[in-house]
C-alpha cells in the first residue's frame, strides 16, 4: 500500500506556463487560430507534462497490454472460451493478433504483461513479462474476484512496471486481454458512475440475447450483493474488478507520477483510467482518451473523465487498438508545432 500512497501524493498539476508558452507560440505560426484542432490540444496538453524538456520529448510509444483471465466467465457472461486469453496473447507477441502487427507496422514496442492467465503461456518471448498475485480472479457472483491486498498489490505492479519504463519512452499507451473483462469493467463502471445498468453494460465480444441478459443478472446482482455503491474505489476493484483492469490502474497512475502522457484505448481502459482518477483527480491531465468505443459505457466514461475522443472507428476489439492509431496524430502534431514557420519567416524565405 507504501508504493500506492506514495505515488499518489506525488502527482502534481501540469505546468501552466508552459501551456501558455506553447499556446503563443501556436497562435504565431501560418495558420488561422485554432485551425489544427485536437493536434494543438495535444501539444498543449504534451507542454503541460514535460515542460522545459517539451522540445526534446522522445515521440516513440510504447504500448503495454495487460492479460488475465476472470473466474466470473464461469457465469456464462462470454461468448469465448477462457483459453483464449492466453492463446491471443501469445497471438499478440508473435504478431498474429491485431495490435501485434499494428505495433509492428507503426514503429511501437509492444509488451504484454501476465497480470493474472490461468494458465502460463508455454513459451519464452523478450517482451512478455510476469507480474501476477493469483492465476486469475474468483468468480465475484459467488465471492468476491480477490482481497483489497490483491487488488492493491496489482496496482502496485502497473506503477512499477511504469517507473521502469521511465527513461526509455515518453508517450505509452494501454490495451488489455482477458475473456470476461467487458463484465467486469462494467461492473466497476456501474458502481462508480451508479448509473443504469442498461446504459452501462453491452454485448461485449457479441453475445447472445440470454447471454446478455445473463450478464446484467450477474452484475446487478453482485453489486448488490456487496454493496459496492458504498464502496470506495479499491474494494470495489477487489469486489467485482479484473486483474488486468486493476494493473491498468496502476500504469495510469505511475504515469502522472513520472509525468507522463499515457493514451486511453477504449472501453475497459477507460474504466482503468476512471478508477485511477477517482484515486487522484490530477491524473486526468495525464491521460489522452483517443477513440470511442462502441461499448455504450464509454458515454459515460467520457463524461466523467471531461474528455472528448478525436477517433469514431467503430472499434470494439480491445488490445488498445485505437490508441495506437493516436500515435501518428501526435507524433505530427509534435513536428508541425517544432518546424512549422510563422507569416514574417514565410515572407523572408518565398518572397523573392
Amino acid at each position: 500500500m507504501k508504493r500506492l500512497e506514495e505515488s499518489l501524493k506525488e502527482i502534481t498539476v501540469l505546468n501552466k506556463n508552459s501551456i501558455n508558452k506553447c499556446q503563443k507560440i501556436w497562435d504565431s505560426k501560418m495558420k488561422p487560430a485554432g485551425s489544427l484542432g485536437v493536434m494543438e490540444d495535444i501539444v498543449l496538453k504534451i507542454a503541460g507534462i514535460f515542460e522545459d524538456s517539451f522540445e526534446n520529448i522522445k515521440t516513440k510509444g510504447c504500448h503495454i497490454v495487460a492479460a488475465a483471465d476472470n473466474g466470473v466467465t464461469d457465469e456464462g457472461v462470454s461468448s469465448c472460451p477462457v483459453e483464449y486469453t492466453r492463446i491471443v496473447a501469445e497471438a499478440m507477441l508473435n504478431k498474429t493478433a491485431a495490435i501485434g502487427i499494428m505495433c509492428s507496422n507503426l514503429g511501437i514496442d509492444l509488451k504484454v504483461v501476465d497480470t493474472g492467465i490461468k494458465n502460463e503461456i508455454p513459451r519464452k518471448y523478450s517482451n512478455l513479462y510476469e507480474m501476477k498475485v493469483m492465476n486469475g480472479t474468483e468468480n465475484f457472483y459467488k465471492n468476491p474476484a480477490m482481497t483489497k491486498e490483491q487488488a492493491v498489490e496489482t496496482i502496485e505492479n502497473g506503477i512499477l512496471f511504469m517507473e521502469e519504463l521511465e527513461e526509455d519512452y515518453d508517450i505509452f499507451s494501454t490495451g488489455e486481454m482477458g475473456i470476461g473483462n467487458t463484465t467486469t469493467s462494467s461492473a466497476i463502471l456501474y458502481s462508480l458512475a451508479k448509473s443504469s445498468i442498461e446504459d452501462v453494460v453491452g454485448r461485449g465480444g457479441g453475445l447472445s440475447d440470454e447471454s446478455f441478459m445473463k450478464k446484467k443478472k450477474v452484475i446487478f446482482e453482485s453489486c448488490v450483493k456487496y454493496n459496492t455503491f458504498q464502496l470506495d474505489t479499491l474494494e470495489i476493484l477487489a469486489d467485482v474488478g479484473g486483474l488486468d483492469i486493476a494493473f491498468l490502474t496502476g500504469l495510469y497512475i505511475g504515469a502522472a507520477k513520472c509525468r507522463k502522457l499515457i493514451l486511453v484505448d477504449g472501453f475497459i481502459s477507460g474504466v482503468a483510467a476512471l478508477a485511477a482518477c477517482k484515486l487522484n483527480p490530477l491524473i486526468k491531465d495525464y491521460i489522452l482518451v483517443t477513440h470511442l468505443s462502441e461499448e455504450p459505457g464509454m458515454k459515460i466514461i467520457i463524461r466523467e473523465l471531461g474528455a472528448k475522443p478525436f477517433l469514431d472507428m467503430n472499434l470494439r476489439l480491445g488490445e488498445g487498438t485505437g490508441a495506437v492509431l493516436a500515435y501518428p496524430v501526435i507524433k505530427s502534431a509534435v513536428e508541425i508545432y517544432k518546424n512549422m514557420k510563422t507569416p514574417e519567416e514565410v515572407y523572408k524565405l518565398f518572397n523573392n
